[in-house]
């Protein structure tokens, strides 16, 4: 049959501003049933995460935040409700954004990098190891004594932003000196948004957000840093480079670089690739995206055809409307269908409440065109990938040449494919799809994929997998 969908694992966030509910004459209670009913009738993993045996405390907690959403008096407290009754299904793959408008309201402190590097001479920054320039994903921010007399000790201010969402000179985050190298925080989402959390810089290079991701010092740099400080520079970019001579390819997401562009880095790079005893790939924190960005280097990690479960959609009344905005048939009237356009109209409303599987049986066998000898093994460090980051371990993890180092992936791949919804004030997203006919037997959320060797988090997991690799090859 044709396939009508086009579904993507990525979502992106909108920029938006935070004021009362009674300005934005938003009502929290309104909005929390309407919440309710949309998760309840579209997402596609309710029903196996609300279960005979589980409906009662479902209904407990709803009730709860309920009766929260009542009390709420601000967007910020109502959002903040509206996560907290999400929490419940432990699914990364949903998102509850802020829908208003209004004047910019966001606070800024004036700065530059010349300004910042200078400042740092000047004043002797040095003797704070959190005071630098700091690098996470699409931001770059210079971390400051905050100038204003409160209780933030420091603030990180934005010096480049990838992000359209996010200005220079923007405040990112606070902090407040807990002890010693903890700190309470307020980080700003993306939707510019407050989240208080821990913060821990757990190393002169490393400033540790939890769920939120690390951001590295890239300036001044350490004389402690290692050989491999160039890797922790460009953490949060796709790049080949080479580490002890070892080819390693960093993918922190399969968005920001297209297939083609990775393909055009493995032929450039093929001889080494091939005539390597390993290679490393490290997928660690990716954010996931579209999963064809790393087709290109499966020849050379594959050692065979490998399973992929046949993803399934999830076929209420709202999704198929959006399934139908997203095909062929969209703007068509049901009276100007060809008799086969029509057949397939049928046949798609006769699905309203089940899933639908567009392939037989529970997996399909993907093999790639060409499977290059070299290297012998590769090292794959995963910990903490999500959506395709995750897809992409669970085909690479059946080679026999791939050993998986690290810890658990993220656990937010069993859904995707994710609609967004608007109701008022504020913004739905849920996945719409299944990753297999099994998710509720064999689920990967929110445990994730273990990895073969388990390394600890105070442990270079670059390094150790490089020296237990050295050994696997010469012990065999």
């Amino acid at each position: 049959m044709k396939t009508i969908l086009k579904p993507t694992l990525t979502f992106f966030l909108s920029l938006s501003m935070l004021f009362s509910l009674q300005a934005q004459n938003c009502d929290c209670e309104e909005s929390f049933e309407k919440t309710v009913n949309i998760y309840e009738k579209n997402y596609s993993l309710f029903q196996f995460k609300v279960t005979d045996d589980n409906r009662a405390l479902y209904k407990a907690h709803t009730d709860i935040m309920r009766t929260e959403a009542q009390q709420a008096e601000s967007l910020q407290e109502c959002k903040l409700v509206l996560e907290r009754w999400l929490d419940f299904f432990r699914d990364k793959h949903n998102y509850i954004q802020l829908n208003a408008t209004g004047e910019d309201n966001h606070e800024k402190i004036a700065i530059t990098e010349v300004k910042f590097k200078s400042e740092y001479k000047k004043k002797a920054y040095g003797q704070n190891p959190v005071l630098g320039i700091w690098q996470n994903s699409g931001y770059r921010v210079a971390i400051i004594p905050n100038p204003s007399k409160n209780e933030d000790d420091f603030v990180g201010v934005v010096l480049e932003s990838q992000s359209e969402n996010w200005e220079k000179n923007e405040i990112k985050f606070k902090l407040s000196t807990d002890f010693g190298s903890n700190f309470q925080a307020t980080y700003f989402m993306s939707d510019h948004s407050p989240e208080q959390l821990k913060a821990e810089q757990t190393s002169i290079e490393k400033l540790d957000f939890g769920s939120y991701r690390s951001w590295t010092k890239i300036w001044p740099e350490s004389k402690n840093m290692t050989a491999d400080s160039e890797i922790k520079r460009k953490y949060d970019q796709f790049h080949f480079t080479e580490v002890d001579n070892i080819p390693y390819l960093r993918f922190p997401d399969f968005y920001t670089v297209d297939a083609a562009h990775v393909d055009s880095i493995m032929k450039a790079n093929h001889e080494k690739l091939v005539a390597a005893d390993f290679i490393i790939v490290d997928v660690r924190d990716n954010r996931g995206g579209n999963d064809g960005v790393y087709y290109p280097i499966l020849p050379y990690i594959l050692d065979g055809p490998v399973e992929v479960p046949n993803s399934g959609l999830w076929m209420s009344d709202d999704n198929i409307k959006r399934f139908l905005e997203q095909s062929d048939l969209k703007g068509k009237a049901v009276e100007d269908f060809t008799e086969e356009e029509r057949q397939l109209y049928d046949f798609v409303m006769s699905l309203k409440g089940t899933a639908f599987y567009q392939t037989e049986g529970y997996s399909s066998t993907l093999e790639a065109d060409t499977l290059y000898s070299g290297p012998q093994k590769v090292i794959l460090l995963a910990t903490n990938a999500g959506s395709s980051g995750e897809t992409f371990v669970y085909k690479a993890n059946q080679s026999g040449k791939v050993v998986v180092y690290g810890q658990n992936t993220k656990g937010v791949v069993d859904g995707f494919n994710g609609l967004t919804t608007e109701i008022g004030c504020f913004k739905l997203t849920y996945p719409s799809s299944f990753r297999a006919r099994d998710v509720e037997e064999n689920p990967i959320d929110p445990y994730g994929i273990a990895p073969d060797v388990y390394v600890e988090d105070d442990t270079d997991v670059l390094r150790y997998a490089i020296e237990h690799m050295k050994q696997l090859l010469q012990n065999q």
